[in-house]
């Protein structure tokens, strides 16, 4: 269908570009290559994801939001005196976060920090 769509832009709603297994049970390895690249061609036009505590899907903590060709934004749900909820921005990202980088934006900690050594590493790197 992509191919009939020429240069015109294509938009895939939920799209299952990765590796799946066939009805068997087995991944396909013929023609991986192609698929891969094929599926590294398209770029998301949009992301939305609620977020919640490990384990849980209550209550809705913040939520990850993109639309291209915005960057992330992290938003932080706060329940406001009237009973209702709203969403503050905390953070922005260029590129899709893991879940240490927005661990550390609900914490207020600085990012591109890199980890430092404890311990004795930590003790011979301050020393050298």
């Amino acid at each position: 269908m992509t191919d009939a769509a020429g240069n015109r832009p294509v938009i895939l709603v939920n799209p299952r570009l990765k590796d799946l297994p066939g009805s068997s049970g087995i991944m396909q390895t013929m023609g991986r290559d192609k698929r891969l690249e094929y599926a590294a061609s398209f770029e998301n036009c949009y992301f939305f994801r609620l977020l919640y505590y490990a384990g849980t899907q209550y209550p809705i903590m913040a939520a990850l939001r993109m639309s291209y060709p915005y960057r992330y934004e992290l938003y932080k749900r706060v329940d406001e005196p009237t009973g209702k909820e709203k969403y503050v921005i905390i953070s922005t990202f260029t590129e899709k976060p893991n879940s240490d980088e927005i661990n550390n934006a609900f914490l207020g900690k600085p990012r591109d920090q890199t980890k430092k050594a404890s311990g004795i590493w930590g003790f011979l790197n301050s020393v050298f």
